[in-house]
């Protein structure tokens, strides 16, 4: 009989009861069998509760209290969770089907593994897919010069990185994840699964659609405070050069040759004139 290792999922919420559920359900029906979840509510005032409450046997903890914000909440969770393996899953995104199974088959394969993750959907406000997000090799230079080459609503890791270094940053408002993997991104052993974990939901009320210009401030001074390790004295030009090269050998060697042809043009044109699929 397989020892499955035990995974701690924390949702933070906060008035999104019109995809809570779905994002709940998409947890509990992974039917993982050693599943520890936990979600994290910050006083909501439409129907989060209420639907909270709905499968309060089948959480192994919840609180509706206020908090100091979504990094604030995320933390509560992951200092209450006993999880060997973490992560966490906002409140209007969800897992795919057999995500928590195939992460628990990754750990269990190579015990050295510090950090899993897989490929994203982006869907809509009805779950409609409008883009495709694939990954491929982690690598600390390109995650430093090139952004966030990693879904965090896709990603999975050993518990024992809080320990050596530290929990997520809460005086960042948007970019918590990024800072956070970028501060364990030249210690860990990773391993990426093509494979979609995850849909994140693009939305009017979510942060990606709202506050756009914190984003931008706080990707630039993370991306300023790793620059130098991740360049090891060569110029930052030369090191992105060599990561998109890396990359795209990665890629096509993993079948998304068309993907490489994709991400070029996204990055060619203006954001303004970016179409929403591309």
């Amino acid at each position: 009989m397989t020892n499955w290792p035990k995974i701690s999922i924390i949702t933070p919420s906060y008035n999104q009861g019109v995809f809570l559920e779905q994002t709940i359900r998409s947890v509990l029906e992974q039917d993982y069998p050693n599943l520890e979840y936990i979600i994290i509510d910050g006083d909501s005032t439409d129907t989060s509760v209420d639907i909270i409450k709905k499968y309060d046997d089948k959480l192994a903890y919840w609180v509706s209290e206020k908090d100091n914000g979504q990094t604030d909440a995320i933390n509560k969770g992951f200092k209450r969770s006993t999880g060997e393996i973490v992560a966490w899953l906002n409140s209007d995104d969800v897992y795919c089907p057999g995500t928590l199974q195939a992460v628990a088959d990754a750990f269990l394969a190579d015990p050295n593994l510090d950090f899993v993750f897989g490929n994203k959907l982006a869907v809509d406000e009805n779950e409609i897919t409008f883009r495709d997000d694939r990954h491929t090799r982690f690598s600390f230079a390109a995650l430093i010069l090139q952004g966030s080459i990693l879904s965090q609503c896709a990603s999975f890791w050993k518990r024992k990185l809080f320990e050596k270094h530290g929990y997520l940053d809460e005086s960042l408002r948007f970019c918590m994840d990024y800072e956070f993997f970028c501060r364990i991104g030249q210690h860990i052993k990773t391993r990426h699964i093509r494979k979609n974990f995850a849909k994140f939901r693009w939305h009017s009320d979510s942060k990606s659609s709202t506050i756009q210009d914190v984003r931008l401030d706080e990707h630039n001074m993370i991306k300023n405070r790793y620059l130098k390790s991740a360049c090891h004295g060569f110029p930052p030009a030369i090191v992105l050069l060599w990561t998109f090269i890396y990359r795209a050998f990665w890629y096509v060697l993993q079948g998304d040759a068309l993907y490489v042809g994709r991400g070029i043009c996204r990055r060619i044109l203006p954001r303004s004139l970016r179409p929403k699929w591309l």
